[in-house]
């Protein structure tokens, strides 16, 4: 960079003629507010050290669709901090709809399976929504999310909050200003390029002025309010994509940020964002266990340092309390004991980052016993080299490296209908290993297996997973 004075030296004349038009254009604006010059100051590079394992938390979405009180989620807080947050837990995530404003909308609509259209929001003169004031009362008096961040921080955990891509339609049809700038909502907005699966939102248009100072001013405020993790959704394009990671990383302050993309090149998904879903929404149904398979096995190719593709929530413990999908209300997972061990497995064995969607404190004793298996857990936390080494007529063979060692993790998975247990095999080569004595240790039981010779066998209920490590 020039020095001040040498290059002021150089441009006199150049800055004398460029002052005269900027005086102009000053004495034209009077009384304007000051339009924020984008790209002004160079912002940082994505912090991957923010997410060098796979985030692991909790989302409302699964047990409250978009109907969650701030009630709920301290008391999902206060049980993270007291079951799960030693393990490394630490996400408390509110989903979609925050800022819906329940005086005017009647929440339990959605138990019908149907997301109101254009619901009135709490929304603030810049066009940035707002907690809705009856289900978080903490927000009252300008306050936002800053006192449920406060008391989640003060349990040792972080906050994160869900964001649908684009403006809202009530901020465009009042035609409200983007906060720095001089600029009014409908000038940046796109009508035809919002949401297609919720009529609440426009697309921005991202070569308008003012674009990119929506985008920041929301960061911006996500940032006083203490905020460490944002679920984007519904990111169709990429030029949104970069606005939203920009601003972000422009906020002044550490976030994690985790996308629904829909058909975005990987490369710009690792270069933007920590966490990228890799598909549809997924619930406790057997098929959608299945098909989440080759989805892994695809996924784990693109994991690259901070960066984490995403099978999206748990469906364990409790779900539906205020939602009817895929299942009755207020239902215990439909996963049976085995599936819910191939659930976890798959997503162990995987790297998939662990975001529970149960509500936390109705957790049954059965989906709280694997939850908390810290042998089992450590795959997900500390292993590498993640692969699919086997797919034969539903028997499922995954591995993985533990760093620094000779040791491997393996997980053996059955997905037929069989009535007996079916009974896995891997080699020693198959795992990359050159010696012809292992022992392995079966992580899900906490047992001793014994020591084995070139391979091992092992038994696999239907629906069922077995998770070991070999050393």
């Amino acid at each position: 960079m020039l020095g001040v004075k040498h290059f002021f030296r150089k441009h006199t004349k150049e800055i004398l003629k460029k002052s005269l038009v900027i005086l102009v254009v000053l004495v034209i604006n009077k009384g304007a507010k000051a339009q924020v010059i984008e790209g002004e100051k160079p912002v940082p590079a994505l912090n991957k050290a923010l997410a060098v394992k796979p985030p692991m938390g909790w989302n409302s979405w699964d047990g409250f669709g978009w109907a969650v009180t701030e009630k709920e989620v301290r008391a999902a807080a206060d049980y993270m901090a007291k079951n799960l947050k030693h393990l490394g837990y630490e996400y408390i995530v509110v989903d979609m709809l925050w800022y819906g404003d329940s005086a005017a909308v009647q929440f339990e609509d959605f138990v019908q399976e149907t997301i109101p259209t254009k619901p009135t929001y709490h929304i603030d003169e810049y066009a940035r929504l707002w907690p809705d004031e009856k289900r978080f009362p903490s927000s009252k008096n300008g306050q936002g999310f800053k006192g449920l961040a406060d008391y989640i921080h003060g349990l040792g955990l972080k906050f994160g909050v869900h964001l649908l891509r684009g403006i809202p339609w009530q901020a465009v049809d009042n035609n409200l200003i983007i906060l720095g700038t001089n600029i009014k909502a409908a000038s940046i907005a796109q009508p035809d390029k919002g949401c297609e699966w919720y009529d609440g939102f426009y697309g921005v248009d991202m070569s308008k002025p003012g674009a990119q100072a929506y985008y920041n001013s929301i960061f911006k405020l996500y940032a006083q309010w203490g905020i460490d993790f944002v679920k984007a959704d519904d990111i169709t394009n990429v030029a949104e994509l970069e606005a939203i990671s920009k601003a972000s990383r422009a906020s002044g302050r550490d976030m994690v940020l985790s996308v629904v993309p829909e058909d975005l090149p990987i490369e710009k998904l690792q270069e933007n964002v920590h966490m990228a879903r890799t598909g549809l929404d997924f619930w406790d149904v057997w098929e959608m266990l299945k098909r989440g398979f080759p989805v892994a096995n695809k996924a784990v190719k693109n994991q690259v340092s901070g960066f984490w593709p995403d099978l999206d929530m748990l469906p364990i413990g409790k779900l539906g309390l205020k939602i009817s999908y895929k299942g009755p209300n207020a239902r215990i997972s439909n996963f049976t004991k085995p599936e819910l061990q191939t659930l976890l497995t798959l997503w162990y064995i995987s790297r998939m980052p662990l975001m529970i969607g149960g509500y936390l404190p109705q957790t049954d004793a059965y989906s709280q016993s694997l939850l908390q298996n810290k042998a089992a857990l450590q795959v997900n936390r500390n292993s590498t080299n993640n692969r699919q080494i086997k797919f034969r007529n539903a028997h499922v063979a995954w591995a993985a490296d533990i760093p620094a060692s000779n040791e491997k993790y393996v997980a053996f998975f059955n997905q037929w209908e069989s009535v007996k247990p079916i009974k896995h095999s891997i080699t020693w080569k198959q795992l990359g290993l050159t010696g012809t004595k292992y022992k392995v240790r079966d992580l899900w039981n906490n047992k001793e297996l014994g020591e084995f010779t070139n391979g091992f066998t092992a038994p696999v209920v239907a629906h069922g997973a077995g998770l070991f490590k070999v050393y």
